[in-house]
Parts: structure tokens; C-alpha cells; sequence
């Protein structure tokens, strides 16, 4: 797994990723401008600074529909662009195991409609680990009824268990997408215990994706922490204008890291030699 690859990958694509960055900030800034404009802040800043009191906040002028149209557009744009994110990604994922380092042309919908797949199967594993605590809860419950010694091995046990669990989950999700990209249908999403089986034959190489991705987080999270350091010296009195920055680098940042990530998956499908629909089918015939 290539490190230093994935690391400079959003860097050759830099274009396109501004370009991304830009357009969010713009949209998103928009809102911003909404909600300033609707009225006098600078009531509300100091209430919340000196009198920090839920009577006196209802004593205020509830937001102007201008506001609301700010907020709720806030809300919808960031609920879209993870929609539109998770889609596009697949399509990244895809090119890179195609052995094609420039990032895709952008199909709103069709990004749009593969991203609302992939937040339903992020609903799905949620699930699934709600109920595996529940069992794990169950479990230890029954044992401190018998003896509270029992209990407590119980509780350590099942939450040695858990923190396996949400490894080797995770790594199925990424096998999942993977799968999902390469052509499988979007049922490779879903199918945990298939792509958990994957991801746990490949064990060394998934471990080494999880270190990749916490190096990448550590490298982008601390040069971050500068650029917003040295750009909060220069900041001025205008809220729109400390807004759109701040959304600007958060963007920025985050989708640098994002498009690295993705490039490390598609590194790791295709050391796994993930190949879509084929990988089940031939699950399916050595199970028989």
C-alpha cells in the first residue's frame, strides 16, 4: 500500500478538488449570508455572553423567515453534499482501480443516487452494531445475575468483542464499497457477513489501512491546526467574511484527506483482488 501515493493523489487533481471546495463554499456562504442578514446579531451575541438564560432568550424575536430560509438551507446543502460525497467517491474508487490517477467528471445525479445507497448501508451497519450490543448487553446481564465476578469478565469480554467487531466491520465497509465500485450490485453494500470474511483473510493489509488512514488524519488534522491558527490572526470584525474562510479551509482540508482515503480503498481492493459481482458468485459456489 502506497502511502505516499494516496497522500499526493488529491494534489495531482488539485483543480477538481478546488473546484469542489469552492462550489461548497459558495453555496454554503450563501446561507451564512441569509442568516446574518436577517437582522441585528449583535443582541443575541451579547445576551448569550452576559445573560445566558433561557427566560431571556425567549423574551427575543423569534428569526425572520430569511433566517429560517438560511438555516434550512445550511441543513439541506450539507445533507446533499454527503449524498453527492459518497457517491462520487465510488466513482474515484473505480478510476483509481482502473489505474486512472485523474479524478472522474462529475454526474450529479447519478453521484446523488449511488451516495443515498451508501448512507443507507452506513444505516445498516449502525444497526447491526446497535443489536450486537444489545446481545452483548443481554449477555453480561445474565452473568452478573449468577455472580458478579462473572459479570465483570463478561463486560470486559464483550467489550474486547465489540471493539473487534467495529475493526473488522469497518474494513468490510470499505470491502463493501470497494465491490460496489468494481460493479457489484448495491446488495454488496449490505452484505456484511460476506465482506467480513474478506476483510478478516486480509487481515495484515486491512491493519495497515487503518494505520495509513490515521496517518493521513494526524498529517492533514496538524497542518490544519496552523493554517487556522495563522488565519485567525488576519481575521476581521466581518462575520460573513470570517465565515466564508473558515468554510473555506474546512472544506478544503476535509476533502483533501477525503480523496486520499478513497485513493488508500481502492489500493486495497486491489491488493485483495476485489472484482465485483464475480467475488459473491464464487463465494456462493465454494460454499456448495
Amino acid at each position: 500500500m502506497d502511502f505516499a501515493s494516496a497522500f499526493k493523489y488529491p494534489f495531482h487533481n488539485s483543480p477538481k478538488v478546488l473546484s469542489i471546495v469552492l462550489t461548497l463554499t459558495i453555496l454554503i456562504t450563501f446561507c451564512v449570508v441569509l442568516i446574518v442578514s436577517a437582522g441585528d446579531w449583535s443582541s443575541y451575541m451579547q445576551l448569550a455572553e452576559v445573560h445566558d438564560t433561557m427566560d431571556q432568550l425567549g423574551e427575543m424575536d423569534p428569526l425572520s423567515s430569511t433566517a429560517a430560509l438560511g438555516f434550512l438551507g445550511t441543513v439541506v446543502l450539507m445533507i446533499l453534499g454527503g449524498f453527492w460525497l459518497n457517491g462520487y467517491s465510488v466513482e474515484v474508487i473505480r478510476a483509481i482501480m482502473d489505474n486512472n490517477e485523474t479524478m472522474p467528471g462529475v454526474e450529479i445525479g447519478a453521484n446523488l443516487g449511488r451516495g443515498f445507497w451508501i448512507f443507507l448501508s452506513v444505516l445498516w451497519y449502525g444497526f447491526v452494531s446497535l443489536l450486537l450490543i444489545m446481545a452483548l448487553v443481554v449477555i453480561a446481564g445474565i452473568f452478573s445475575a449468577l455472580s458478579e465476578a462473572l459479570g465483570g469478565i463478561a463486560g470486559i469480554a464483550g467489550f474486547i468483542v465489540f471493539i473487534a467487531y467495529v475493526f473488522v466491520a469497518g474494513w468490510a465497509y470499505f470491502v463493501g464499497l470497494a465491490r460496489y465500485a468494481r460493479g457489484a450490485d448495491r446488495s454488496s453494500l449490505f452484505a456484511i457477513l460476506h465482506n467480513m470474511r474478506i476483510a478478516r483473510a486480509h487481515s495484515g493489509l486491512s491493519l495497515r489501512l487503518s494505520a495509513c488512514m490515521i496517518g493521513l488524519m494526524l498529517i492533514y488534522g496538524f497542518v490544519k491546526s496552523i493554517v487556522d491558527g495563522i488565519i485567525g490572526g488576519f481575521l476581521g470584525p466581518d462575520l460573513v467574511v470570517a465565515a466564508a474562510i473558515s468554510i473555506l479551509t474546512y472544506f478544503a482540508f476535509n476533502l483533501f484527506q477525503h480523496f486520499s482515503t478513497q485513493h488508500l480503498i481502492a489500493q486495497y481492493a486491489m491488493e485483495i483482488a476485489i472484482d465485483g459481482q464475480n467475488e459473491f458468485e464464487k463465494d456462493k459456489v465454494d460454499s456448495t
